[in-house]
């Protein structure tokens, strides 16, 4: 295979799979745009050395060892975090960009454009599909407020709040006379006596306080009021 054809094939692998990384950076994730390029790439050299180095081989092998060696990889970014299970698109994203440079290094240039085109579409559309639907069921929270004996125990407390609820809001963070401070949690209000009631047994917590006052996330869909 001459020189620049692999070049070209890596170059390809390289751009298609940052291209995906980059979105995956912006969004904060942990595997960003190096992970990313970086497996592609990894992805379109293991299949242009089963092609110009094993010669007479099955070459498709080393692309069948790629998918089943990228999924020890792509278990990596998934872990449970309380009831919550997180970095499944991170993870299939890392599968995606191996077979995109699976098909770069192979030489199938289209097929990688367009698998591109298409998972960038899935990524981008998909998740301004899931922020819209967030906001459309989005609904009021309560407003709780905690007493703690110190300000070192903000993290742990809040931390700790987040494993039961990971869509607790911080509205406000005070702090009092001495080291006491006051945190202001709002929370689901089908979950608000249960979280309450363990907030207040955490170490540091003096007391726990429901307050008659609703959140109404950004974007909402307010309640409609009640008539009759």
């Amino acid at each position: 295979m001459p020189i620049m054809e692999i070049v070209a094939r890596l170059v390809l692998a390289a751009v298609c799979s940052a291209a995906v990384g980059f979105e995956r950076e912006a969004a904060q994730k942990a595997a960003g745009l190096r992970t990313h390029t970086l497996v592609g790439v990894g992805a379109a050299i293991f299949t242009i050395a089963s092609i110009v180095g094993f010669e007479g081989a099955d070459q498709s092998r080393v692309a069948a060892q790629i998918v089943t060696g990228i999924g020890f990889l792509g278990a990596g970014a998934i872990f449970r975090e309380g009831a919550f299970v997180k970095g499944l698109t991170t993870a299939a994203g890392l599968w995606a960009v191996a077979a995109l440079g699976l098909a770069a290094g192979s030489g199938s240039y289209a097929l990688a454009g367009i698998g591109t085109v298409v998972v960038l579409t899935v990524l981008y559309a998909l998740r301004a599909a899931d922020a819209a639907v967030a906001r459309r069921t989005a609904r009021a929270r309560e407003t709780i407020r905690i007493h703690l004996e110190s300000g070192d125990y903000m993290s742990s407390v809040l931390k700790f709040a987040r494993r039961i609820d990971e869509h607790i809001v911080q509205l406000d963070f005070k702090r009092l006379d001495g080291p006491r401070c006051m945190l202001v949690l709002a929370v689901d209000p089908d979950q608000t006596a249960m979280i309450s009631e363990m907030l207040a047994a955490h170490k540091g917590v003096e007391r726990v306080e429901r307050l008659n006052a609703l959140y109404h996330p950004p974007g909402a869909t307010p309640p409609k009021p009640k008539t009759g």
